[in-house]
């Protein structure tokens, strides 16, 4: 016969197995985490968040991730103001503001090459031949114009010396059409553009990305002040993206799908296989800054805002 000082202690122990049996799972584990997380264009660059929401790796790693799209440098803004938490946002955009003081981190760089190429009119064979040409791009202090600045450093000419450097708002489209208008004779293009481009007879002239100058385009950005308050979500949002990068490189058949929804096209459309094949290779798995490329956007800083000088990369 049981031991009557042992039945009520089994009989708990008996409860409790019932209950972690019976009992919802969702009640049972650890609370997901809210995270407010801003994506800053519909381009093929930006998928990792996209990937990462859509195949539940936010999920995996207990957040709850809401995604926002924010146009541009404005999530600079909204991450200041408190209003998203983490953001994929240029680099330039974020060292310009962090080295006036903004409270500002780079966790992560999705890239760490520059993705562009120089699409030009038929007479301009390389880039040699666009002295006394005038080159369009993107606004002042964004991507593009340090792209363009970093090829024509490398190449030997002078901006708006020996090449005209002119911004051409409206992003691939505009230059294209810029392009056709005679108003530029060569332009910095990404795919699909570059397809188009080809196509209506501006041949590529070079690839930015074969320079193989370390820099960071789209990178994770949060605030300092986020960082320090919440260390474990800051590294999960860093596990979703570099896994969201490791399937987006090795398992189309799953990340393909989600960046169609995203840029809005259909999932047989050429332009995912295009720019799979052309961004695949140049994601950053490790997410790790190139240090080199954020001293180069903080030299073109320091151009303009002389108190910006001395500032370290690491920083």
């Amino acid at each position: 016969m049981m031991d009557q000082k042992r039945a009520p202690v089994l009989l708990c122990v008996a409860i409790w197995i019932l209950l972690a049996f019976v009992w919802p799972a969702e009640l049972r584990a650890a609370p997901m985490k809210k995270v407010r997380a801003a994506f800053t264009s519909f381009s093929y660059a930006q998928p990792p968040f996209w990937i990462a929401k859509e195949l539940k790796l936010f999920d995996k790693y207990g957040l709850d991730a809401e995604l926002i799209y924010i146009s541009g440098a404005k999530a600079i803004a909204a991450l200041l103001g408190g209003s998203i938490d983490v953001a994929q946002v240029s680099a330039a955009a974020t060292l310009s503001a962090a080295s006036r003081g903004a409270d500002l981190a780079i966790l992560g760089s999705n890239f760490t090459r520059l993705v562009f190429f120089i699409h030009a009119v038929p007479q301009i064979k390389e880039v040699a031949d666009l002295r006394g040409k005038v080159l369009g791009m993107g606004s002042f202090g964004s991507n593009p114009h340090l792209a363009a600045l970093v090829l024509l450093s490398k190449m030997g000419l002078v901006p708006n010396k020996d090449v005209g450097l002119v911004a051409v708002a409206g992003g691939d489209p505009a230059i294209l059409a810029a392009l056709q208008q005679g108003k530029i004779q060569a332009g910095l293009l990404t795919p699909p553009t570059t397809t188009m481009a080809e196509r209506l007879g501006f041949r590529e002239i070079f690839d930015i990305a074969s320079l193989n100058f370390p820099f960071p385009i789209a990178s994770t950005v949060s605030t300092r002040r986020f960082i320090a308050a919440n260390p474990d979500t800051t590294l999960n949002i860093l596990r979703s993206s570099a896994e969201a990068i490791y399937l987006y490189r090795t398992r189309p058949d799953l990340t393909l799908p989600a960046v169609a929804k995203y840029v809005r096209v259909s999932r047989d459309d050429p332009s995912l296989i295009q720019s799979h094949q052309l961004y695949g290779k140049h994601f950053n798995q490790t997410l790790a800054p190139p240090l080199d490329g954020i001293k180069f956007i903080l030299d073109f800083i320091a151009e303009q805002t002389p108190s910006v000088k001395g500032k370290q990369p690491a920083d």
